[in-house]
């Protein structure tokens, strides 16, 4: 009694450490599940945030728009400014102003006026229309007179002619001029002087202080002097101006492609033409506007010299916001990645690279078709045809003949050698599929060839060999299981049996009948393992009888349903079967098909987890009828699913559930008798079992 009270208590607390183990079990899973929940229900808010446009991130200059615009707007005042700067600079280099005073700077600056102005004086000399220069003269900033620098008395200067009053001029030059003409040329008199045509004289030109007109020499005057004092300032608006544009465009280029409202990298309206393309219209644009700047500038003169400015600046700042509008979408490529990829370039390279790969695998094909003998004809053929033609510009009728011998000789050489590469052929790809006895024919090989076939020979007797001790061992083992099998049902029915017996008695002492209980419980489930090894042998080597007939895939499923639906309602399982409207009909075995629904859904009752969905589908595709079992596991699946359909293997690593791992290989090995298969599936905890059966 006292032995008995220790297995009774020693059980006990196996029972009651296995409940405390399911029931921690439970509890984990649960807490997973609600965390994964969770988790997903907050991947799916934020993800339908951001469908409906409301999705809300962390404020980012450079992802505000109105910053990019004003940055763009800097960046083309700060070229503006820096061309403004830049003209001024290139006017006062080349005027000298930095190592001359204001009086020269200007007064070169006026140089080419002067000089149109006394060329044009020096022509109505010449043909005696003084009125004319006068005319144009008058009311001007500019003045000229006519001087003989040693025509006057003791040496001074002689005023031939002149529209100058004798005010105080800001600027003064002089040029010389002389009046050539020929020998029959009229003599040229000027106020009552004859004017010496081997003689130089002096235009010197006055510029009044006051510039009262409005024309070119005001204007050049005021720019020069503009100029002047601007020298030293343009250096600095040069350099800020060019420092301002290169932060703006750094900044452009840091923010391309990034908006406050989206998350990542953003594509432009522009995204679906090609780089190389785009490319291409913004180098057009380019030369278009520089052409048009050229041509502008060669037909203007210096009276539009504050127009030209201006254009010029207008134009920079127009090539500018173009070239940063492609810099800004060629960042966003960059940053988007693959670039090449949406080049007109890249496509047609891989459309020409898919078309070459197609005909040389086209090529291939059809010599892998052709035998290999004829194979080597070809080639062959092709390489005599060859040096046929070159022979016949280099050879005589002797070499001809010669070289047509050496070629017969060769192509029956050749021709040998190919069939004796035909029987290997053969031989290995009989081999490969499974012909064991099948024997490569030596008779008339040599050297290698010899050796290869008697290799291969050797190699299918070893093979057939070694394929007859496998089925050997595995008839063993099999009768071996079915041997013991059958010794052990025998005194395992009486312990059975008796054990019944021993519950039924009447007894004063209430342990002998829950010790009964629990003989009678374990011997059969003993039983049950003992059932399911024979069969899960016989279906592994395939000593089952099987009758293969067309079966309405979705009666069997039903009527399997059927017996298992107290027992999920049980556990609170809700089953959902999906089944065509019209019949599916598959070619089975009715009674193994049973068996394996039966095993799949009494692991769904065992394994699946409670308060959850079990779905049967029976789907039709390509050809094929698709029965899928789906249901969530109360386990952590933590095992490849192939390691699941060998023997003796559960997902319950615990072990503390009934079961004996063999379930899953039992409907495997059925599969496979009735020419179907098995696919076990397994994501997270989602433990899916799909059945495949060919299309009547």
């Amino acid at each position: 009694m006292e032995e008995i009270s220790r297995l009774e208590e020693k059980e006990g607390s196996e029972e009651r450490e296995d409940l405390k183990e399911k029931e921690r079990l439970e509890r984990k899973s649960r807490q997973e599940e609600q965390k994964g929940l969770g988790e997903e229900n907050e991947r799916a808010r934020q993800e339908g945030s951001k469908e409906q446009g409301l999705y809300k991130s962390k404020f980012r200059l450079t992802g505000c728009l109105g910053a990019k615009i004003l940055a763009f707007i800097l960046l083309l005042a700060g070229i503006g400014a820096g061309i403004l700067s830049g003209l001024v600079l290139i006017g006062a280099w080349e005027g000298n102003m930095y190592t001359t005073g204001e009086k020269v700077a200007v007064t070169e600056l006026l140089s080419s006026r002067i000089h149109d102005a006394v060329e044009y004086a020096r022509y109505c000399v010449e043909i005696g229309r003084m009125d004319v220069i006068e005319a144009d003269l008058a009311g001007g900033n500019l003045d000229l007179a006519l001087l003989d620098l040693e025509g006057g008395n003791k040496g001074e200067e002689k005023v031939i002619w002149g529209t100058y009053s004798g005010y105080s001029a800001a600027y003064t030059r002089d040029v010389l001029v002389r009046f050539p003409g020929g020998e029959e040329s009229e003599d040229i008199f000027l106020n009552g002087t004859k004017l010496d045509r081997d003689k130089w004289y002096t235009f010197r030109a006055y510029v009044n202080p006051d510039l009262p007109a409005e024309d070119e020499v005001k204007l050049l005057v005021q720019a020069g002097r503009l100029v002047y004092e601007l020298r030293y300032a343009c250096i600095g608006g040069l350099l800020g101006s060019f420092f301002l544009c290169l932060l703006c465009l750094i900044f452009l280029l840091c923010g391309a492609g990034h908006r406050n409202d989206r998350e990542g990298i953003v594509p432009s309206v522009v995204n679906c033409i090609h780089l190389d393309l785009l490319t291409g219209i913004y180098v057009l644009a380019m030369v278009f506007l520089l052409y048009i700047v050229m041509a502008l500038w060669e037909q203007s003169g210096a009276d539009y010299f504050v127009i030209m400015m201006a254009l010029i600046t207008f134009a920079a700042m127009a090539l500018t916001g173009i070239s940063v509008l492609y810099l800004t979408e060629l960042a966003i490529r960059m940053k988007l990645g693959g670039w090449w990829r949406h080049t007109l370039i890249y496509v047609v390279l891989r459309g020409c690279c898919r078309i070459i790969r197609f005909l040389f695998r086209g090529m291939f094909m059809l010599i892998r078709e052709i035998p290999l003998v004829h194979t080597v004809v070809l080639a062959y053929l092709g390489l005599c045809i060859l040096e046929f033609m070159g022979c016949m510009f280099f050879l005589e009728a002797e070499g001809m003949v010669l070289w047509a011998m050496e070629k017969v000789v060769l192509l029956v050489v050749l021709l040998y050698v190919s069939m004796l590469c035909r029987r290997l052929l053969e031989g290995s790809r009989a081999m490969a599929q499974g012909q064991e006895d099948y024997t490569v024919n030596t008779r008339g090989m040599f050297g290698a060839f010899r050796e290869h076939g008697e290799n291969l020979n050797s190699l299918s007797q070893g093979i057939s060999k070694a394929v007859a001790e496998r089925m050997k061992s595995e008839h063993l083992k099999t009768e071996l299981i079915t041997n013991v099998s059958h010794d052990l049902k025998t005194p395992l029915t009486s312990i059975i049996n008796y054990a019944d017996l021993i519950c039924q008695e009447q007894t004063e002492n209430p342990r002998i009948g829950e010790y009964a209980e629990v003989l009678l419980r374990q011997s059969r489930r003993l039983k049950k393992l003992l059932e399911d090894l024979v069969e899960a042998s016989k279906a592994t080597t395939g000593n089952l009888e099987v009758n293969l007939e067309p079966c309405e895939a979705g009666v069997i499923l039903s009527q399997a349903v059927g017996e298992y639906q107290q027992r999920m309602e049980e556990k609170d399982l809700k089953l959902i079967v999906n089944q065509p409207e019209e019949p599916v009909q598959i070619l089975a075995d009715g009674r193994h098909l049973w068996r394996v629904f039966d095993n799949l859904l009494n692991n769904v009752c065992k394994y699946a987890q409670e308060n959850s969905r079990v779905y049967l589908s029976v789907e039709q595709k390509e050809g094929q009828v698709l029965i899928i079992f789906r249901n969530m596991s109360k386990y952590v699946l933590n095992i490849p699913a192939q390691e699941l359909e060998e023997r003796f293997v559960r997902g319950d690593k615990s072990r503390h559930m009934d079961g004996n791992g063999l379930g899953l290989s039992i409907a495997g090995s059925l599969m496979e008798l009735q020419q179907g298969k098995m696919e076990i599936v397994i994501d997270g905890d989602l433990f899916k079992v799909i059945l495949r059966f060919g299309q009547l």
